[in-house]
């Protein structure tokens, strides 16, 4: 799929959060049979081109999957989300992201090396059987992960 993808001419990575960066919205070169129905809305574009932006301060993203399962999401520019912040509350937020550039950075150059792989796959569920029904019944069940048994348990 990417593979395809990328011949038709996709960036890699998400959309929205390069549309906040950069200010463009993507065109939709291959939309060419919009229904008459959407056409009549003034307050709605289908741009076949790409159009730059002064910025963007939010996006509202809506996509239908396979089997009638759908997703939303609202994206806002980060700027508003740390405008309301509080100094204290923005440094800590800063030292968390920070910490996980550092862990990230440390995890990809350790996959370089050969010290794991890219994706460590699990060969088991981190619950037993008898656990099963109780972990999937409360939505407060959280996973912890041992270091000495380097795996997840309930």
């Amino acid at each position: 799929m990417d593979q395809q993808l990328k011949r038709l001419g996709r960036t890699p990575g998400y959309a929205v959060p390069a549309c906040m960066e950069t200010g463009i919205i993507p065109g939709n070169r291959n939309l060419d049979n919009v229904t008459s129905e959407l056409e009549a809305y003034d307050h709605i574009v289908f741009p076949s081109k790409s159009i730059q932006t002064p910025g963007i301060d939010a996006a509202l993203v809506t996509s239908f999957g396979f089997g009638q399962v759908g997703g939303e999401i609202l994206v806002l520019n980060p700027d508003y989300v740390y405008a309301v912040l509080s100094k204290g509350t923005l440094g800590q937020h800063r030292l968390k992201v920070k910490e996980g550039e550092q862990k990230s950075n440390r995890y990809w150059q350790d996959m370089l090396v050969g010290n794991h792989p890219f994706a460590q796959l699990k060969d088991a569920p981190p619950f037993t059987p008898e656990e099963e029904s109780r972990v999937y019944m409360d939505p407060t069940a959280r996973v912890k992960y041992d270091l000495v048994s380097k795996k997840y348990h309930f």
